[in-house]
């Protein structure tokens, strides 16, 4: 499925056409991905799977305008508990399945309460990471949203500077100065100098994002394997978005997510966007170095202002187009620019990469 099929396909989805032959392109080709992984150049499928994880935000966003539209008339089908549950129960499964639940078992029973309180707390702010992008999705835009999660990333970096003693490089200091600039003029210039409700979400996202980050850094990745810590992350995810529906709305809550077409759209969130861009993220991730990888995923942003301008239909202002520009050489200067890290810790980081940034599963 090359980008131009897959950017098609959600615009179908979004339309009332015909579901059989939707959902038959749908799974054809899954079945054909499936089928000849193995055979595909690794680099191709690591940078298929960030153009088709920078579609949860524009989808998010789709199913929040017209989510009444696609249940039929229901006044609000769309909750954060209910795409964010059916996401990462369908992540952990997948993950589950992939790397084996009896292995993943082994690695949870080898490790001390210290290790699997970290995996608990990794996995409840990575739903309050979650919940907070989709909030802010309604008051903000998709390229705001994907623009001002670069942020994060800053963040962390300056945190493990403070707490870990972790050397910062010029080029670093410079391309993150150049984040922050263009952060800023996203978050003042586009709303007349006034803090944006959805912006100031966003960047509460980006704060636990490096939170996220150092906690693993400091706990969990020395001492947990991978596939363990993507496991638990969404699993206690799914867990946590469950409970929150069941006590504050009770079971009828997960009623309205199989309403009209629109259990269709969130059979397809899951298992595409997310599942489908998991399989291929750990498939690369298993044949490429760490610093082809830091490379080739510099650039994933722009995945997500495209989609942003493709299927939410917004077209970039002028501000936004030069915060954009600011923000991505910054981005490329801090990557290109930092030491080469440990093996180990920078596949943990750029696990946490996938799964954070700007992501709504």
């Amino acid at each position: 499925m090359n980008l131009k099929g897959l950017v098609w396909f959600v615009k179908k989805i979004c339309q009332h056409g015909d579901i059989e032959k939707i959902m038959l392109f749908a799974i054809s080709n899954i079945s054909m991905t499936n089928f000849s992984i193995n055979t595909i150049n690794p680099k191709f499928l690591l940078i298929l799977s960030r153009a088709i994880a920078a579609l949860r935000t524009a989808i998010i966003a789709i199913l929040i305008a017209r989510g009444m539209e696609l249940s039929g008339g229901i006044e609000m089908p769309i909750s954060f508990c209910n795409v964010l549950f059916v996401g990462n129960l369908c992540a952990a499964l997948t993950v589950g399945f992939w790397f084996g639940f009896s292995n993943i078992l082994e690695d949870l029973k080898s490790l001390n309460l210290k290790i699997l309180g970290g995996l608990f707390l990794n996995g409840c702010l990575a739903t309050l990471l979650s919940g907070l992008i989709f909030v802010a999705l309604k008051d903000t835009s998709v390229t705001n949203a994907v623009l001002l999660a670069r942020f994060g990333p800053v963040l962390y970096a300056l945190g493990g500077a403070l707490l870990l003693k972790k050397k910062i490089s010029i080029p670093e200091w410079f391309g993150f100065s150049l984040i922050g600039v263009g952060v800023l003029a996203i978050v003042f210039k586009t709303n007349n100098y006034q803090i944006n409700r959805g912006d100031l979400l966003i960047l509460g996202s980006a704060v636990v994002y490096a939170l996220i980050s150092l906690l693993g850094k400091t706990v969990i990745s020395d001492n947990c394997s991978l596939r363990t810590i993507v496991f638990t992350r969404n699993f206690i995810s799914a867990i946590v978005f469950f409970c929150i529906a069941i006590v504050l709305f009770g079971p009828i809550h997960f009623r309205d997510v199989v309403s009209g077409r629109l259990w269709i759209i969130m059979g397809i969130y899951a298992f595409i966007v997310i599942v489908l861009a998991q399989i291929l993220w750990y498939a690369s991730l298993g044949k490429l170095d760490s610093r082809t990888v830091g490379r080739l995923t510099v650039f994933s942003p722009v995945f997500g202002v495209i989609y942003a301008l493709l299927l939410n239909g917004e077209r970039p202002s002028g501000t936004q187009i030069i915060a954009f520009i600011i923000i991505m050489i910054g981005v490329a200067i801090s990557t290109f620019g930092k030491s080469k890290p440990k093996e180990k810790e920078k596949t943990i980081e750029l696990s946490q990469e996938a799964e954070s940034t700007a992501s709504t599963s």
